[in-house]
């Protein structure tokens, strides 16, 4: 995989990869115990300038590349893609919800029985298995739209599309994002799916969004209006977030998920980086970027094992932080890789990897 891929791709994925990891040690820790203020507004701080770019970037990078007309992507490849996700979740959505069902189990040793198998069954059925896995249920939507966009694209040229591209995103981020910021600093609370068919559809509109961006990139490069467009949108991640948690009010979350148009602009803005100081051309083959790219949807899948069987196994803070938050990262990214090398060696299943 990657073989000849373009640099700053190369360089998205994976400094992407390690930015998830990082949200999810910071997530899952705050999770799994108590914090004070100040390590939560240095967490929220980390998480938005170093991670919340990275889903929204590799929903782009999918439409840079899919979106390519200059390659044949029809059906049976999409086809391919779909399958690829589906026996993603199948087997490692199967297997980390089976984990959590034996976990809740553990209470009740009487509940342990086919049962739990069934129940896991029914949570990867209905997305209710591991957080993490809703990027690889909103792709099974979003590649089905991939030959549509591609038509849409040789019938209207690049400018409709682009103008296609401009009003979707303002249906989908724009107006919701704005919506709940202004229903927010009203005093209200911002409902945000999570689960169910309401969620998955969701995440596919967004998906969808991001990926005719991602095709709108091929002709763009880094400016000014880029570069500011990018920094304010950070800006008002970090502010608004700072300012949720400072007053009492959360972390206000929908300012830097997945369906911000913040974190979409601030995607941009990343990616427009690494384009013009990386460039087009292949990185050095062999490189830890490349070694990292080639690994990094694996990493995506598995490292949450690892962030959380060292939660659970030793719990928070065994050495003082930022110590602990350094270690942990680590162990959960290069566990996630070994594992992915390793699972590269069973049949069929490491080729989904």
């Amino acid at each position: 995989m990657g073989k000849g891929r373009m640099g700053w791709i190369e360089w998205a994925r994976a400094l992407g990869a390690c930015g998830v990891v990082l949200l999810h040690v910071l997530v899952s820790t705050v999770l799994a115990v108590e914090v004070g203020t100040a390590r939560l507004v240095s967490y929220a701080t980390l998480g938005i300038v170093f991670g919340r770019w990275a889903v929204p970037a590799f929903f782009m990078i999918t439409g840079y590349l899919l979106l390519d007309e200059s390659k044949h992507v029809g059906w049976r490849e999409v086809r391919r893609y779909v399958m690829r996700m589906a026996a993603v979740l199948a087997t490692f959505g199967l297997a980390f919800a089976l984990l959590e069902e034996l976990w809740m189990g553990l209470s009740d040793p009487s509940g342990l029985s086919l049962v739990v198998l069934w129940r896991a069954v029914v949570d990867v059925a209905t997305a209710r298995t591991w957080d993490h896995l809703w990027y690889v249920y909103a792709l099974l939507g979003v590649y089905v739209f991939v030959p549509s966009l591609r038509a849409m694209q040789a019938r209207v040229g690049k400018r409709g599309f682009a103008i296609f591209t401009v009003v979707l995103c303002a249906v989908v981020l724009v107006v919701p994002t704005f919506a709940r910021l202004w229903v927010t600093l009203k005093g209200g609370e911002v409902y945000l799916y999570t689960q169910g068919f309401a969620a998955w559809g969701t995440n596919v509109a967004i998906g969808v969004a991001n990926l005719c961006v991602g095709s709108c990139l091929r002709d763009a490069r880094l400016n000014w209006k880029v570069a500011v467009c990018g920094t304010l949108s950070l800006c008002v991640m970090l502010l608004v977030s700072l300012w949720g948690i400072l007053g009492g009010h959360g972390d206000c979350g929908f300012v830097f998920l997945q369906g911000s148009c913040f974190s979409c602009a601030y995607a941009v803005f990343v990616l427009m980086l690494l384009r013009r100081f990386e460039g087009d051309a292949p990185v050095r083959s062999g490189s830890l970027v490349e070694r990292l790219a080639n690994d990094s949807f694996g990493i995506y899948v598995l490292h949450p094992l690892f962030v959380h069987a060292v939660l659970l196994g030793l719990g928070a803070f065994v050495v003082p932080s930022p110590v602990f938050e350094a270690l942990l990262f680590c162990v959960s990214l290069g566990g996630s890789v070994l594992l992915t090398h390793v699972v590269r060696f069973v049949p069929r299943l490491g080729k989904l990897l």
